[in-house]
């Protein structure tokens, strides 16, 4: 476990992504036409476009490789949490997303795709004359990325990820084999999280040359995804775990 780990969740990624464009289209879709001073006795009544047709025109023209401009500006209110604009100040952030979402499905370390979301500070151990022990502060080190995460409009999420899922597919297959698709990467990539074990009681750790291993052989054994969510704490764990539930549900995963 290295002393420098970083703090990576893709899926967290590909529902700001989401929520943003959500966002998007309730800022531009409030309100009906404005009254009239003089108004027909016997007006005619437009017919309400469905969200998909709505959306498709704020959708259209948008690509993978003007997509970072369009989500910086909208990103403004979405979230009553600054850290949410920092976190989008990298660009190509929805190819980011998707090899993050791959990187984690798979099991592997995904924190060159989304090294801007590493934590402050480093991992902290409390040491006995037996043991050694994980540093609950070294937990409180996450609990700005779990709470932002949390605070994700799910219900936003199921409305609009078939409309965004274009742009998502299409860097997939810029990275995947054929075959594949985000939905199915996606679903495992949240699998593999909703797998990590809550752990109860003090956590024993052991030190090795410039790494931290955890004592317990099932623990140690998760996959180096897994471990990140795994450094979170047992809090962390429940927060972000509940939220992706909610998800896969809402997305039909």
């Amino acid at each position: 476990m290295s002393k420098k780990s970083a703090v990576i969740i893709g899926v967290a990624c590909v529902a700001i992504v989401v929520a943003i464009l959500l966002w998007w289209f309730l800022r531009g879709s409030g309100g009906g036409p404005a009254l009239q001073p003089e108004p027909s006795p016997s007006p005619v009544m437009t017919p309400t476009p469905t969200l998909a047709e709505q959306l498709h025109g704020r959708l259209e023209g948008v690509s993978l490789a003007t997509a970072d401009p369009v989500l910086r500006e909208l990103a403004a209110g979405l979230s009553k949490r600054p850290e949410l604009m920092r976190w989008l100040a990298k660009d190509d952030l929805i190819r980011r997303c998707v090899a993050a979402v791959d990187n984690i499905a798979e099991g592997r370390d995904p924190r060159v795709h989304l090294d801007f979301l590493k934590p402050v500070g480093t991992f902290k151990v409390k040491k006995s004359a037996e043991r050694v022990l994980v540093d609950p502060l070294s937990y409180r080190r996450y609990d700005t990325f779990a709470g932002v995460f949390v605070s994700l409009d799910t219900e936003g999420l199921a409305r609009l990820y078939s409309e965004i899922k274009p742009l998502l597919d299409e860097a997939d297959r810029e990275i995947s084999p054929p075959g594949s698709s985000f939905d199915q990467h996606l679903r495992t990539a949240i699998d593999e999280l909703l797998a990590v074990p809550t752990p109860s009681g003090e956590v024993e750790v052991r030190q090795k040359v410039v790494t931290w291993t955890y004592a317990d052989p099932a623990l140690e054994g998760l996959s180096p995804a897994q471990r990140h969510l795994l450094r979170m704490g047992p809090e962390n764990i429940s927060r972000i775990q509940a939220k992706l539930r909610e998800i896969k549900t809402a997305l039909g995963l």
